[in-house]
């Protein structure tokens, strides 16, 4: 098989152009229902500034369920990475205290040479250096956390639906333990700038967003770890046969999906100004309909990031419109179940329907 070409990878023009038409029908009918609040530049930022956070968790559910397998920690594992991360910014910038000696330490000639040199940083530099640590934590918890189950899925062997739901509530016991419950607040003002700041009029989150599903897109459609994703997700055994390390595939793959949900604990933290246990709960069940309604198989193998997008835009666009009707997080996870039972099941109905009518036509003939 040739790299660049990987079966299930490409979902041609004519399907990518219906989800853009379905999403531009989705939003000019919600739209048409309320302008003024819908098309209000105060619901088009909140849009803008919460959507990246729900997308990147979906390119983690998306990359785990091409390989044809799930993901369902991904958000104790966000949790877990922005509890870690906020506890190392605040250990660092506690009162306002930019001091870095202690993690220059060890690098540098010894304590009263790195106090030195930290204080000599400007401001600027030394807030930069601080959040560089900080995100470093986040996508490194969220990678040691993917990895845990990359082995347990991989390398163990145990089902990714349970592998993935025992890891959730071991990651979320830690976070409440770590925490006792309650929220870690109060993060300096050039932090928050990763959620809530602008780039040139784009939203700082909305930036992220485009970058990292050019990243999964390029990692998908144009590398090797791609082409053995795709492949052990459509057929595990024929891609063992063919020399492909199928073990290491699952292991990288859960990696990638911690990281991201690492990603995405950065963003929630940074947007809200805090991290707790339960942030991002409702996201879940939203990740997984938004990556089958964008026409990955849960059976793996298929899957376009372009696709994913446009649904992740089209529930967005939806889920603010039961907002603006004021609809109750309960009734709108019944709506996102029923939503997600019907696009399964048209999915699994959809082929056997074409392969009768097919066979009809034939006996026709």
């Amino acid at each position: 098989m040739r790299e660049g070409a990987a079966p299930g990878r490409g979902t041609g023009f004519t399907r990518t152009g219906t989800y853009l038409l379905a999403f531009l029908l989705v939003f000019t009918l919600i739209s048409l229902l309320n302008p003024k609040q819908f098309l209000s530049l105060t619901n088009i930022q909140q849009m803008a500034f919460q959507l990246p956070e729900f997308g990147v968790l979906a390119f983690a559910m998306m990359v785990v369920m091409v390989s044809g397998g799930i993901d369902l920690s991904i958000i104790s594992v966000s949790t877990l990475s922005g509890i870690a991360a906020a506890i190392t910014l605040l250990s660092v910038a506690s009162s306002g205290n930019l001091d870095l000696s202690l993690i220059l330490k060890g690098i540098m000639a010894g304590e009263d040479s790195a106090t030195a040199v930290v204080q000599q940083m400007p401001f600027d530099l030394r807030m930069l250096l601080i959040i560089l640590l900080t995100a470093s934590v986040a996508l490194a918890v969220g990678g040691l956390c993917g990895l845990l189950n990359g082995i347990l899925v991989a390398v163990v062997r145990i089902p990714p639906i349970l592998a993935t739901l025992g890891t959730m509530k071991l990651f979320e016991g830690i976070a409440f333990v770590v925490t006792k419950g309650s929220p870690i607040t109060s993060f300096p003002k050039p932090f928050l700038f990763i959620g809530s700041g602008s780039l040139l009029y784009v939203p700082m989150p909305m930036v992220i967003f485009a970058i990292g599903a050019v990243c999964v897109g390029v990692l998908l459609q144009k590398t090797r770890l791609g082409f053995t994703i795709y492949a052990v997700g459509m057929n595990a055994v024929a891609a063992r046969f063919s020399g492909i390390r199928n073990w290491g595939v699952l292991v990288r793959t859960y990696l990638v999906s911690g990281i991201l949900a690492g990603v995405a604990g950065l963003l929630i933290m940074s947007r809200v100004d805090s991290v707790k246990v339960g942030y991002g709960s409702s996201y879940l069940l939203q990740a997984v309909l938004v990556v089958i309604l964008g026409g990955v198989s849960y059976l793996g193998g298929k899957g376009n990031i372009l696709d994913v997008v446009l649904s992740i835009l089209m529930l967005r666009v939806i889920s603010s419109g039961f907002n603006i009707a004021g609809l109750t997080e309960y009734f709108r996870n019944v709506i996102w179940g029923s939503l997600l039972v019907v696009v399964t099941a048209a999915n699994n109905l959809v082929p056997v329907l074409a392969a009768r009518i097919a066979e009809r036509r034939a006996d026709t003939r």
